[in-house]
């Protein structure tokens, strides 16, 4: 069959065509990705044998502490953990932690509210930050992000929300979390959100919509908090010292072993004040009131880099048992250390290293607490 004189023009500059209406990527430039890449490969796993060597090493080093957790909290032997905050350092540092929080989830659906450490720098505020991935590279292949994500985001009002693939591709308070979750549940499915500083009564706003999101998705498909659905905070706690910190000064009782025993003291007092024990709205504020500086150049009273990440995170866990007719969540500080003791795990045989050092002048706190 002949074709028109038109046809083959049309034909022949299609392709011209759709380069004009359709652009591509500008020379040079990455071809876009449906999975998030792993952003840290020093710090964190990119292999199996990588994790199952640190889950190997904590449980042979924590079983006692494992047994006398259960011993001192009952509730971890009467229902799933419905939700924790964990820390998200490199593995050798903060190991403990990571394994502690992630043997106690039993959902297959578990919604991640990270640390965005760059949202100051852009300017970023009274955002909630999702990605457009499809999935997450892990040691143990692609995690899928959850369906729920998209329901989250078109319940909540617009202005909440930012949907940015770079920042997320930037940030890795998060990406440590997705590998020991798929030791212990191979099929999980995540929802990364990070948070920034919400201003004013914009804090309660966002809380109060996210959970309303959530439990309108839980209870249409009678999902149960713990069971279904889980809630994991990243959030490290105190960063101590006066060197390595790009020139500031974190340490207000000095740079010795009598300024360390001070700051431990003081993460240790934040936690058993506002974090472990019966979850409310009075606590949280405890712990805003004692963490968060409420200038946006300068957040911290207290340098922990959760300083947004665990009220809004609590927040939402509170509200969700709340909504779901349960018990206020009461929280257990499952372990706590620091960058220099317990001292770094011994798994650099494993190609597993660090991303900063850990002297007296320059450590980091570390805690992991559940909530049942």
């Amino acid at each position: 069959m002949k074709r028109s004189l038109s046809t083959v023009l049309f034909v022949a500059y299609l392709p011209f065509m759709i380069g004009v209406l359709i652009p591509g990527p500008p020379p040079g430039a990455a071809p876009f990705s449906p999975i998030r890449m792993q952003k840290d490969t020093i710090g964190y796993a990119t292999r199996p044998d990588q994790v199952e060597a640190l889950v190997r090493l904590v449980d042979s080093l924590d079983a006692a502490r494992y047994a006398s957790n259960a011993a001192s909290f009952p509730l971890m032997t009467k229902g799933p953990m419905i939700g924790a905050i964990c820390p998200h350092d490199d593995y050798l540092y903060a190991g403990r932690g990571y394994v502690h929080v992630m043997r106690e989830v039993r959902a297959p659906r578990v919604i991640l509210f990270g640390v965005s450490h760059t949202a100051r720098r852009r300017g970023i505020q009274d955002k909630l930050i999702f990605d457009d991935f499809s999935a997450w590279k892990s040691a143990y292949g692609n995690c899928p992000v959850s369906s729920m994500r998209e329901e989250i985001v078109a319940a909540l009002p617009a202005g909440l929300v930012l949907m940015n693939d770079t920042i997320h591709s930037e940030e890795h308070s998060l990406e440590g979390f997705v590998p020991i979750l798929q030791h212990y549940l191979p099929k999980v499915e995540i929802v990364p959100i990070l948070v920034t500083r919400m201003n004013g009564g914009n804090f309660d706003m966002a809380a109060d919509a996210l959970a309303v999101a959530i439990s309108s998705i839980m209870k249409a498909r009678g999902w149960r908090l713990g069971k279904d659905v889980a809630i994991l905070i990243s959030a490290d706690c105190v960063h101590y010292g006066d060197e390595e910190w790009g020139g500031r000064n974190y340490a207000p009782f000095g740079a010795g072993e009598d300024g360390y025993e001070k700051g431990v003291a003081q993460d240790r007092e934040v936690i058993r004040s506002s974090l472990a024990g019966a979850l409310s709205r009075e606590r949280i504020g405890i712990f805003r009131d004692r963490v968060e500086n409420s200038d946006f150049q300068q957040p911290y009273k207290i340098t922990w880099c959760g300083v947004y990440s665990i009220p809004l995170g609590l927040s939402v866990l509170d509200r969700l048992a709340e909504r779901g007719g349960g018990k206020a969540p009461e929280g257990f500080m499952l372990v706590y250390g620091t960058s220099l003791r317990p001292r770094s795990l011994p798994l650099a045989h494993t190609g597993l290293g660090v991303t900063a050092i850990a002297t007296l002048r320059h450590w980091v706190g570390y805690t992991a607490i559940g909530y049942w």
